[in-house]
Formats: structure tokens, C-alpha cells, sequence
């Protein structure tokens, strides 16, 4: 039995999709308890550190949801491709 390429480029492509909406969820989710934790402090510095934190994840938010869209976008062209 042959595997069709097009097959194996959309499993890829779904593959880098589902990597890319995994770090998505788990930066916001980090995020979130972050956020919950730097709300609970009393401490200027513990703040301060949360904030900075939450800084570092909200730009790995953003280069996460660039590729997500990039993989979306390989998703779409990949099963144009097979159906045309």
C-alpha cells in the first residue's frame, strides 16, 4: 500500500498545527495563574518579578499564536493542494 505525499503533508501540517495550539494554551494558562499569583502578593519585588514574568510569557503568547496562524495557513494550502 502507497501513502499519497498529500496525505503525509497534511498529517504533518496538522501535526505542526496541534504543537502550535498546545503552546498557545499553555502560555495563556501561565499567564492567568500569573496573574492570580502577582494580584495575591502583598511584596513590591514578588509583584514586580510576577510582572516581569508575565511580560516574558505574553511575548511567547505572541510567537506562538504567529505560528499558529503560519500552521493554520500550511493546514489550508496543504488540503487545497490535495483537493484541486
Amino acid at each position: 500500500m502507497t501513502i499519497n505525499k498529500d496525505v503525509i503533508a497534511i498529517n504533518e501540517a496538522l501535526d505542526r498545527f496541534s504543537k502550535a495550539s498546545e503552546s498557545v494554551g499553555y502560555a495563556s494558562g501561565s499567564i492567568d495563574e500569573l496573574l492570580e499569583k502577582r494580584d495575591a502578593t502583598l511584596n513590591k519585588d514578588d509583584r514586580e518579578a510576577y510582572s516581569s514574568l508575565i511580560e516574558r510569557m505574553d511575548y511567547r503568547l505572541d510567537i506562538s499564536r504567529d505560528e499558529q496562524i503560519r500552521a493554520r495557513e500550511d493546514v489550508q494550502k496543504t488540503f487545497e493542494h490535495y483537493y484541486s
